[in-house]
């Protein structure tokens, strides 16, 4: 193969797929704006309140972390920002929401783009959940030993 036979090809790879991630981008800020429009990220926190309990954090934890976890850092951080700024978070909360979102955020986002690329994003992100929960649930531990001391 020549070289631009190799460039033409890499080049148009990389546009093929650079027009993949500007379409599922955009696709999920469609969704956080639907989100925003109609309250569903409010409705669905109450799935998280299973976890974040067991996890020792407040009812109030519970926006941050599924918007984060769904939507991403950059927009679950500006929840967990206006929610600290409200009082709502312990400094608890904010490190396990952060810790969490650190090892599990923006499922949506990277399921679809891992799939574009060919990967098993599913067992992924299921990998990603239950490692986030058992460090987190690991680290509340320790804060509610330290606490009891």
């Amino acid at each position: 193969m020549s070289f631009i036979t190799i460039s033409a090809t890499i080049l148009k790879g990389g546009f093929l797929l650079v027009g993949q991630l500007a379409l599922i981008v955009t696709a999920v800020m469609i969704m956080v704006e639907f989100f925003q429009e109609y309250k569903i990220l409010d409705k669905m926190t109450a799935l998280m309140s299973p976890f974040t309990r067991l996890l020792g954090m407040s009812p109030e934890a519970n926006l941050p972390l599924m918007a984060g976890l769904l939507l991403g850092i950059g927009y679950g951080g500006a929840i967990i920002l206006d929610s600290t700024r409200q009082g709502k978070l312990s400094s608890q909360d904010i490190y396990l929401i952060n810790l969490f979102l650190v090892l599990c955020h923006s499922v949506i986002e990277d399921t679809l783009i891992w799939a574009a690329l060919g990967a098993m994003a599913v067992p992924l992100q299921i990998g990603r959940f239950l490692l986030a929960l058992v460090v987190c649930y690991l680290v509340s531990r320790f804060f509610a030993a330290r606490t009891a001391e």
